[in-house]
C-alpha cells in the first residue's frame, strides 16, 4: 500500500525590503518588487495531506457527446461507458402502408474521436430498453419537479441482443459505426399499432430506447466518443409494402431524446481500493470519466494572519508522473482546481479563477516540468483573512465528457508545493 508520513511541502514566503503602505492583496503589487530586493524564508516543516475520492455525484445527462467503450490499465484498473438513448419520430401519424415487411433496420452511430489503443476490439451490443428515462415528475400538489440521474445510473433492460458486433476502428477512414438489428424488432415497428406513431409521446410508451454497451476487455482497450445529435445518428428501418419494394423510415436522436453515458470503474486490481481509505498519500490518482478527484489540506496558514504581510502571488504545485502508458492513454491538458466547503461539495475559485481570468489561474500541464500549477493569491488570502476552507479538490474538467487521467506525485523527494510570494506592510 502506497502510504508515507511526511513533511511534504515547502511553504516559500518571500519577504521584501520593499516599505509598502497598509493595503489589500493586488496582482499589481508583484510588479513593484523588485526582486534583487527579496529575502527568502522557507518553512520546511509543513504538511500537505493528499487524499482520493471517487467523483459519485455527476450528471451525464443529455451531455454534447457520449462514450461508449471499456479500457482497462495497471494503474486505474477497468473503466467502462455505455449509453442509454431515447430515439424520436420525425412526423406523427406514421404511415407504413399495407402489409409492409421489413427488410433490414440499421442503427447508425456517428464517431466523434477515440481514447485509448485504437487496435483494440470492441465487443459491442445493444438491447432494447424495458423503462423510460423520465427526467421529472409531478407530485400531488401538480408542482413539477426535476429527478437528478448519476453517471452511475441504471435502467432496466432486456437481456435479449438486438445486435452484436466485433468493432475494430480505422482513425483515417471510420466516421460511423453501423449495427444490423434483428428482423423481429424491425417488423414489431411494422405490425404495431398505427396509434403508436401518431406522436412521440405515444412512440415513447411503445418504443423506450436501446441500451448499448461493451464487453469487458482484460487489458487496453478503447473508448469511442460519440455525437448522438449529428444526424447520422439514427435507426434506419428499411422494408417494402404492396405499392413499393423499396421504402425506408429514420428513428431520430434529436434534442428532445433524452439520453446518458453510464460510466463504471473497477479498481479491485489496483492500489485505489486501499487508498480512499486513507486520508494521506504519497501518490494520488485523477481520472475523467466521473472516476477520481484528489482532495488536498492545505497546512495551516494562521500564523500568517497577524504578520502584516501581503500576498502577491500564491503558487499552488502538482507533480505529476509520466509512464509509457500515457501515450495511449494521454493525461489531461488541463485540470481543474475548487475548493471543498463543511458540506463536502466543491466552491468555485472565483476571484482566481473567473476574475483573474483563466490564464492567470493556469491549471495547464507543463512537460518540461511535468506539473500542474494554479495562482491562487485571492484565495489564500480569504484562508488567511476570513478563515475560508483550506480543502482543496483536484479534478478533471467536465469529467463526464474527459476520460483522461493522471498520476499525481506527492512524496518526500518531489512533493506538491505552495508558495506565497509577499512583502511587508
Amino acid at each position: 500500500m502506497l502510504k508515507s508520513i511526511f513533511r511534504i511541502s515547502t511553504l516559500v514566503v518571500v519577504v521584501s525590503l520593499f516599505s509598502a503602505c497598509k493595503k489589500d492583496w493586488n496582482e499589481l503589487g508583484s510588479q513593484l518588487i523588485a526582486l534583487d530586493d527579496m529575502i527568502m524564508l522557507s518553512f520546511d516543516t509543513l504538511e500537505i495531506k493528499a487524499s482520493i475520492h471517487k467523483e459519485d455525484s455527476l450528471s451525464s445527462l443529455n451531455t454534447s457527446t457520449s462514450f461508449l467503450g471499456s479500457i482497462n490499465e495497471a494503474d486505474f484498473g477497468g473503466s467502462d461507458a455505455a449509453i442509454y438513448t431515447e430515439f424520436r419520430t420525425p412526423s406523427s401519424d406514421v404511415v407504413f402502408g399495407d402489409d409492409a415487411v421489413a427488410d433490414s433496420m440499421i442503427l447508425t452511430l456517428k464517431l466523434e474521436s477515440y481514447y485509448g489503443d485504437t487496435t483494440s476490439t470492441l465487443n459491442i451490443n445493444v438491447q432494447e430498453m424495458l423503462e423510460q428515462i423520465v427526467t421529472s415528475a409531478t407530485d400531488s400538489l401538480g408542482e413539477d419537479s426535476t429527478i437528478t440521474f448519476y453517471s452511475s445510473q441504471n435502467f432496466e433492460t432486456d437481456n435479449i441482443n438486438l445486435a452484436s458486433l466485433a468493432y475494430n476502428a480505422e482513425p483515417k477512414t471510420n466516421t460511423t459505426i453501423s449495427l444490423a438489428l434483428t428482423n423481429d424488432l424491425a417488423q414489431s415497428f411494422l405490425d404495431a399499432n398505427p396509434e403508436n406513431f401518431v406522436d412521440n409521446t405515444a412512440f415513447q410508451e411503445f418504443f423506450n430506447g436501446l441500451y448499448i454497451s461493451c464487453e469487458q476487455v482484460n487489458t487496453g482497450g478503447l473508448l469511442l466518443e460519440l455525437d448522438l445529435l449529428d444526424t447520422q445518428s439514427k435507426i434506419t428501418l428499411y422494408y417494402h409494402n404492396t405499392e413499393s419494394d423499396s421504402l425506408n423510415y429514420d428513428f431520430q436522436i434529436n434534442s428532445n431524446a433524452d439520453k446518458m453515458t453510464r460510466w463504471s470503474h473497477d479498481y479491485s486490481s489496483t492500489n485505489i481500493e486501499s487508498l480512499l481509505l486513507e486520508d494521506n498519500i504519497d501518490v494520488a490518482y485523477v481520472q475523467g470519466g466521473a472516476g477520481l478527484r484528489t482532495y488536498i489540506i492545505l497546512p495551516s496558514l494562521e500564523s500568517l494572519k497577524d504578520s502584516n504581510y501581503v500576498i502577491h502571488k500564491a503558487e499552488l504545485t502538482f507533480p505529476y508522473f509520466f509512464s509509457e502508458n500515457d501515450s495511449v492513454f494521454t493525461i489531461p491538458s488541463k485540470l481543474g482546481l475548487a475548493a471543498v466547503n463543511s458540506e463536502g461539495k466543491l466552491e468555485v475559485l472565483t476571484e482566481d479563477q473567473n476574475i483573474q481570468g483563466a490564464s492567470y489561474f493556469d491549471g495547464n500541464s507543463n512537460v518540461l516540468d511535468q506539473t500542474y500549477t494554479f495562482n491562487i493569491a485571492r484565495y489564500i488570502h480569504k484562508v488567511i483573512a476570513e478563515g475560508y476552507t483550506n480543502k482543496l479538490a483536484l479534478y478533471v474538467p467536465s469529467s463526464v465528457l474527459n476520460p483522461e487521467r493522471v498520476l499525481l506525485s506527492n512524496g518526500t523527494e518531489n512533493p506538491i508545493r505552495l508558495k506565497l510570494f509577499v512583502s511587508k506592510q
